[in-house]
């Protein structure tokens, strides 16, 4: 295997303070994102997949996770 095929990817997760874990964002590197990504991977449905042409966060890729966060933090909110 040479290092000349590798790529990197950046993965945002987010702990609770009570141990309670959302579905994290896989940013890749690229423009677009590719359908074989949700349909040939054994990554769970609930994983969010981003893209940037680095690899890594920018202001787009910042605003869907803030979506998607907001969804799913609100689900486990009390009282409110």
């Amino acid at each position: 295997m040479s290092s000349s095929n590798r790529t990197l990817e950046t993965v945002i997760e987010t702990i609770g303070e009570d141990g309670c874990v959302l579905p994290p964002l896989v940013i890749l590197p690229g423009t677009l994102h590719m359908e074989d990504w949700d349909t040939k991977t054994n990554l769970p449905n609930d994983f969010l997949l981003g893209v940037s042409e680095t690899g890594y966060t920018n202001d787009m890729v910042a605003m869907d996770w803030l979506v998607r966060f907001e969804h799913f933090s609100n689900r486990r909110r009390v009282g409110a």
